[in-house]
């Protein structure tokens, strides 16, 4: 037997278990490496996410804040028919200059010259994309009067009758308290009816582009096809796998399609709610017309969902019965309006200061009627005055919104 080649091959056996050992070892780190390295990566993100959360959280709960002070000029880029009664607007900066980011669910407040002899109006309008630098978009419904023989809402009609491409408006920057929290993961319940979509789109259309992989429930009640905008919008929406649509009509068309056009015959109501969902432990975001409104947020406190998770906002005046704040006040208060020389005395039968004064023939400012534009604001020379919601503008310490202010004792205002 040749031992010295015997030998030979056991070293080389013995080098070659030794390599591969090393091989190992060194695969072995390389992939803790990676794994540590990957740790850190989802980490660092999620950090991120947070810090951007918690800096666009406390940025939007402060109306203080304003990314521009006054008025901006911003010019009508494009216009889409999106819809029976429906259109929407690419609004540009004036001076090119890049949007500042807003709150998915806030509006934009604009001044439109409806009358040359009369003082510009003041409307507000929900931004109805994603927070994007190039352009702002709002979508407009057309007013609908009582009966046919009254005009079109002011705001909605001289947008859909008189502003074109090219058209310039002035523009307050984007404002108000109803946006989705920035802060959490957490499931979510998105709901809307009619033109109440628009802040709804912002929310969802941010969730899908920002990859965000909270479980969304998204409730749309129109008439029918013809007057569902943004649809295709909607079903890009809907491709998200953390995402679940679910469109109700009323009165569908003969050629609309129950599990193609939409899913449900009715309303978007809590019966439908509680037909879809799990269970009700998601926070609620709830936009749409007064009537809707004071249906849906009672019935989902009584569902036992917290007053805390129910975040709503109605389109058109803010009385709306059964979901104001209970006034501390529970005898009659006199109300002064200095510059009128007039003091009334208040019984707590109105909902507002605004609806108050306007009964009394006091004549006050005003625009939306909803604590959102900031038109009828007004500064407490004596007393305290609370809202019934919180204001979508900033106040100063001394000043109240009139349309959603109720007096908590003798005051006088400067009116």
């Amino acid at each position: 037997m040749d031992w010295p080649l015997i030998g030979m091959v056991s070293g080389a056996a013995l080098l070659g278990a030794s390599g591969l050992q090393t091989l190992s070892a060194l695969v072995g780190n390389r992939r803790r490496q990676f794994k540590r390295r990957h740790r850190y990566a989802e980490r660092r993100g999620l950090f991120d996410q947070q810090l951007t959360g918690t800096l666009n959280g406390a940025r939007a709960a402060k109306p203080i804040f304003k990314s521009w002070a006054g008025e901006r000029p911003f010019r009508v880029a494009a216009i889409v028919d999106e819809a029976l009664g429906y259109k929407s607007y690419y609004l540009v900066a004036a001076d090119g200059k890049p949007l500042p980011r807003f709150e998915p669910g806030q509006y934009l407040t604009m001044s439109l010259p409806v009358d040359p002899q009369r003082k510009a109006i003041v409307r507000c309008y929900s931004l109805s994309e994603r927070p994007r630098e190039d352009y702002y978009r709002i979508t407009v419904k057309l007013a609908e009067p009582p009966n046919q023989s009254l005009p079109a809402g002011q705001g909605s009609g001289h947008f859909h009758t008189l502003v074109k491409v090219g058209s310039t408006i002035q523009v307050q920057a984007p404002q108000g308290a109803f946006f989705l929290n920035p802060t959490d993961q957490l499931p979510v319940v998105l709901i809307s009816a009619g033109v109440g979509i628009t802040p709804i789109l912002s929310m969802a259309s941010s969730i899908v582009h920002d990859r965000q992989q909270r479980n969304v429930y998204l409730f749309a009640g129109y008439r029918n096809s013809s007057e569902q905008p943004c649809r295709d919008q909607l079903a890009e929406i809907a491709k998200s796998p953390n995402i679940r649509c679910d469109i109700s009509y009323s009165k569908p068309l003969a050629t609309d399609r129950i599990g193609h056009d939409y899913n449900h015959l009715g309303h978007a109501s809590i019966l439908r709610l509680r037909q879809v969902l799990p269970s009700n432990n998601f926070h609620f975001y709830v936009c749409g017309p007064p009537s809707m409104m004071e249906e849906l947020v009672p019935a989902l406190w009584k569902w036992g969902v917290p007053e805390a998770h129910i975040h709503f906002e109605a389109f058109g005046p803010a009385s709306l019965k059964g979901l104001q704040k209970p006034t501390k006040l529970t005898t009659p208060c006199q109300v002064g309006f200095a510059k009128s020389h007039s003091e009334l005395t208040w019984k707590g039968e109105f909902t507002s200061l605004l609806d108050f004064a306007e009964q009394e023939g006091i004549v006050l400012d005003s625009g939306c009627r909803a604590g959102s534009c900031g038109q009828c604001a007004l500064k407490v020379i004596h007393g305290k005055v609370s809202h019934t919601k919180t204001p979508g503008v900033p106040l100063a310490a001394d000043e109240c919104l009139t349309c959603i202010g109720v007096p908590e004792g003798d005051i006088v205002l400067e009116a």
